[in-house]
């Protein structure tokens, strides 16, 4: 097990970090902190297709170029930062462990929105409530991971009708589902809707916006 605790000060950047690439229409596959014992540190692993179209100097740029405009180069050293390409085995086994059929939906209004624009939200998709789930001394793909944080799939919907929306029209839920989850977020800024089952064809279906 990891000696060196991860803080929830970088659960909640690595949260920051997705939300503000997913502004920036910067696809990730799949994003997760894991322990690397040669280094003694948590390192924040991304799998987006810009390692692959773009080569990897140009896909360090862009991201690093994008969280510097939205103001994070003080939350943390860009050197705990890995791009990695989505074909990678150990990437892809950790993105097919957050496609089993009940999970959890989480749904967040940002904290940090201009007066006068409408509300946005983010949604989570992960197996357990919340935005995270823990692998400890897990085989995964052809590696062993001895501790790591893994982030469900995310969305980013503006306003309560986009939410709406991709919760009736993306997961297919139930209308009075929908609707008295939007009420509970209206008064507590934040809620989920847990065991939310889908058939394999919808888990196939659903990716990142």
């Amino acid at each position: 097990m990891a000696t060196a605790a991860l803080v929830d000060r970088d659960l909640e950047i690595g949260r920051k970090i997705l939300v503000t690439l997913r502004q920036a229409n910067i696809e990730v596959s799949v994003a997760f902190w894991a322990y690397v014992s040669q280094s003694g540190d948590w390192q924040f692993f991304i799998a987006t297709p810009l390692v692959d179209s773009e080569g990897p100097k140009s896909a360090y740029e862009r991201v690093l170029r994008t969280l510097h405009d939205a103001g994070m180069d003080p939350q943390l050293p860009w050197r705990r930062i890995l791009l990695r390409s989505p074909k990678d085995p150990v990437l892809r086994s950790l993105e097919k462990q957050t496609e089993i059929p009940d999970e959890s939906i989480s749904i967040t209004e940002f904290g940090t929105i201009p007066r006068g624009t409408p509300s946005a939200y983010y949604v989570t998709y992960a197996p357990y409530p919340g935005e995270t789930f823990r692998i400890l001394n897990e085989p995964v793909g052809d590696r062993f991971v001895e501790d790591a944080y893994v982030y469900g799939k995310m969305w980013i919907a503006t306003d309560l009708d986009g939410l709406r929306g991709l919760l009736l029209k993306l997961f297919r839920l139930n209308h009075d589902i929908v609707e008295s989850t939007i009420e509970e977020l209206s008064a507590r800024k934040t809620t989920s809707i847990p065991n939310v089952r889908l058939r394999p064809r919808d888990l196939r279906r659903l990716r990142p916006a």
